[in-house]
């Protein structure tokens, strides 16, 4: 699977034209926020907190066509849906790796 749709990322730049810059900027530092808070989530035992803060990253990421990274918050939010934060850890491991990842090619390529 790639990290990017790049159909759907062209695509959002054609409809955006000018303020696709701006989209990009704070999509990547709303997103930093995001991963801060579900760590903190995390690490607080706080299952509804984790649930709808995964839910919110893998909205926003799907939104720009950022498969890997919303896949992993899918992940991370059935768990959570579960009433389950068992190997929270490893999967939140797997959406910092992930953004990191979408922040680099979007910051390189956009």
């Amino acid at each position: 699977m790639p990290i990017i749709n790049l159909d759907t990322l062209n695509e959002l730049k054609q409809i955006m034209a000018d303020d696709f810059d701006e989209l990009i900027s704070i999509f990547i530092s709303d997103s930093q926020i995001q991963v801060d808070n579900l760590r903190h989530a995390i690490n607080s035992g706080n299952i509804d907190d984790t649930r709808r803060i995964a839910h919110t990253l893998k909205g926003s990421s799907a939104n720009l066509g950022l498969t890997i990274l919303s896949e992993s918050c899918r992940l991370l939010e059935h768990k959570a849906a579960e009433s389950s934060l068992e190997n929270a850890d490893e999967i939140l491991a797997q959406i910092i790796s992930d953004y990191e990842a979408a922040k680099k090619t979007l910051e390189e390529n956009f």
